[in-house]
């Protein structure tokens, strides 16, 4: 207990429980005998007016009042809270059906804390479990995806309620329920593990202090299936594994957050004040639990002689910064640091901090391959108990050698990322930043749409997305030579269009407006030289008022995004379209046109510029680049996604897509 404590102090007037019991009762009245599922897809505009009346009770309402707070539970909890929660805990130990295989070591994490980190202890278990417990055990707790999902289905359709609510502040536990608040995922994450627990759901807090992908961190909730397996999930929005392949497979490092303190953390390990310790892993209470979602080795690597430091850390590139994931003990006899669960087919820089909280690079940036021809490490969320580590040692000149060669199927390659400065290379590249995997989900999902021509009673369908699209202008063939007064663009499920430019191409006539359509992109310098012949115009209309935000299809502005399951241009007379150009939903994280890049790499210790220029198509190509080592691609004139990569090949690989 000495080391957890609240956040803040939080005066929550009586108010907010009150509202919370109006928006459940006009919950129950409207959604009450439907499925989990069925109320997560509805959203019915009959009941405007009753969102508008919610969003007129809350501005009258008191606003919350928050002071910090530096005192520990210990000092501040009383016994009668404590005697409660405990008996409580153990009593829903006994009554729930998820938990009565559970073991006791799981219990004292999985259920019996009485908070998750920080958050403010505004109210008790019971209290918690009167407030939630018909609404998440509706469909009883038999299997847990059944709870998760009316949580998913309840949280959703308040946010949808609180439509017109505008909250100031935030309102600790009633975060969850407003749309403003919705990605504070700490917070959310917090609440919504004291309230699964109280309602019996087993369920622990994990993170990453830094994603592979992007500069940013993330929370998640972690509960048992039915077969025992601990499974992530990003609470109170997803069920387990949901959101597993679109984000949580892109955390780097992953921990637990626990009630008990781990004495292997740097909270115990440094130098007291002599040793810098990053504030992301300054916690007593972490537990390493990155071996569950990646390929891990134990990695000993030489520290220098010279330096008392008794904490080494592992870091992450992300821009001009270096961000610490892991840690590793200096062993001072050996003279080595020591990195457990360390991820594959990542990219580290060691470093270690002294006292003025100056970072000091002790070695190369690295990547350890994983070159083996089978698999032997276990599948990733598959297990609870890591049955195999695999250590390996790396010598003062930078030979990898296996200490444990009891797999002799296992092949890893240790690769050093330093520039060699006699080895050049001609470098051409066509983004500054990957693809996202949702923005990939969301292209994926457009196969198979399709375009249809409307002419008075007549409605044809012209053509199929055969193949998912790109994210940049691309051309589609309509294979059509009839005159149409209306073209629209349906999604093949009912989905979203998620299309943020489009333009209808046909010849120029008299009586049609039409400009240069959109040039498509050039990728490679062969196809610089390109001309297009056929004579193609964009044809302009007026964008039909179908859908959510119509125009933003047609507004020139790729930042905007069109989000109904169709989207239709109307001409006014009949006109012949024979093509159609345009760009799915995207962050723009190609090479623009017009655009001043700067291409840096990384020399051992600092980045280095080689060379400015300015776009000319959607590629850039650059000479005499110290080869090996780790680059960086600046858009000097728009954006702010940018991520370190590889060249090999002759292509760029993104850090974090190394074993892809």
């Amino acid at each position: 207990m000495p080391y957890h404590r609240s956040k803040q102090h939080v005066k929550l007037p009586k108010a907010y429980n009150d509202f919370f019991a109006l928006l459940d009762s006009t919950y129950q009245y409207m959604f009450d005998g439907m499925t989990s599922d069925s109320i997560l897809k509805i959203t019915p505009k009959i009941y405007d007016s009753v969102r508008t009346e919610i969003g007129y009770v809350f501005q009258k309402m008191e606003k919350p009042a928050f002071a910090e707070n530096s005192i520990s539970d210990i000092k501040l909890i009383s016994s009668a809270f404590l005697t409660e929660h405990i008996d409580h805990a153990f009593m829903t130990w006994e009554e729930s059906p998820l938990l009565v295989k559970m073991s006791f070591e799981d219990f004292k994490e999985f259920v019996l804390p009485y908070r998750t980190t920080n958050e403010e202890l505004l109210t008790n278990r019971s209290a918690l479990k009167r407030q939630w417990n018909s609404i998440l055990t509706y469909d009883g707790l038999e299997d847990i995806r059944k709870p998760l999902n009316r949580y998913k289905a309840f949280i959703g359709k308040c946010r949808w309620l609180n439509k017109y609510t505008k909250p100031e502040s935030h309102a600790a536990i009633y975060d969850l329920i407003f749309p403003k608040f919705s990605m504070n995922c700490h917070s959310l994450t917090n609440w919504s593990v004291n309230i699964l627990r109280s309602c019996g759901v087993p369920v622990v807090y994990e993170y990453t202090p830094q994603w592979k992908d992007r500069n940013s961190r993330h929370f998640w909730g972690v509960s048992p299936d039915s077969s025992g397996i601990w499974q992530p999930y990003t609470t109170p929005d997803n069920n387990l594994r949901e959101n597993l392949e679109s984000d949580i497979i892109q955390a780097s490092k992953v921990y637990r957050r626990t009630f008990g303190v781990n004495k292997n953390t740097p909270y115990f390990l440094t130098s007291s004040s002599l040793e810098f310790v990053p504030k992301e892993l300054s916690s007593p209470l972490l537990n390493d639990q990155t071996w569950r979602y990646h390929k891990t080795i134990t990695l000993r690597m030489p520290f220098p002689e010279n330096e008392e430091n008794k904490v080494a850390y592992l870091c992450l590139f992300q821009g001009e910064e270096l961000h610490p994931v892991a840690w590793g003990k200096v062993d001072k006899q050996k003279q080595e640091a020591v990195f457990e669960q360390v991820p594959l087919n990542t990219v580290f820089v060691p470093v270690y901090y002294n006292e003025d909280e100056s970072c000091i690079i002790f070695s190369s940036p690295f990547v350890i391959r994983d070159r083996s021809t089978v698999n032997a490490f276990a599948e990733p969320l598959t297990k609870n108990k890591q049955e195999k580590i695999y250590e390996f040692v790396l010598g003062q000149e930078n030979d990898f050698e296996q200490i444990s060669k009891k797999n002799d199927d296992l092949k890893l390659e240790y690769i050093k990322l330093s520039p060699l400065t006699q080895s050049h290379e001609e470098m051409t590249v066509t983004r500054k930043y990957p693809e996202k995997l949702h923005l990939k989900q969301m292209q994926q999902a457009l196969k198979n749409s399709y375009f249809v021509g409307i002419e008075g009673k007549r409605k044809d369908t012209l053509t199929f997305l055969d193949t998912a699209p790109i994210p940049y202008w691309q051309e589609v063939a309509l294979y059509n030579d009839k005159p149409y007064r209306y073209y629209r663009f349906y999604t093949h499920d009912g989905g979203p269009i998620h299309i943020a430019e489009m333009e209808f191409l046909g010849q120029p006539k008299v009586g049609v407006s039409y400009k240069e359509p959109s040039p498509l992109p050039i990728f490679v310098p062969q196809d610089t030289n390109r001309v297009d012949q056929r004579n193609l115009y964009h044809i302009i209309g007026e964008p039909q008022a179908i859908g959510s935000y119509p125009h933003y299809v047609y507004d020139g502005d790729i930042a905007t995004v069109g989000g109904s399951s169709r989207t239709g241009m109307d001409f006014g007379r009949p006109v012949v379209i024979t093509h159609v150009r345009f760009v799915p939903r995207t962050a723009d994280n190609g090479i623009v046109p017009d655009d001043e890049y700067r291409l840096y790499y990384f020399d051992g210790g600092d980045w280095k510029a080689h060379e400015t220029k300015k776009a000319k198509f959607n590629f850039i190509s650059f000479k005499d680049v110290p080869s090996g080592t780790v680059y960086w691609l600046r858009n000097l004139s728009n954006g702010r996604e940018e991520l370190p990569f590889l060249y090999e090949n002759g292509q760029q690989k993104f850090i974090h897509t190394i074993d892809q």
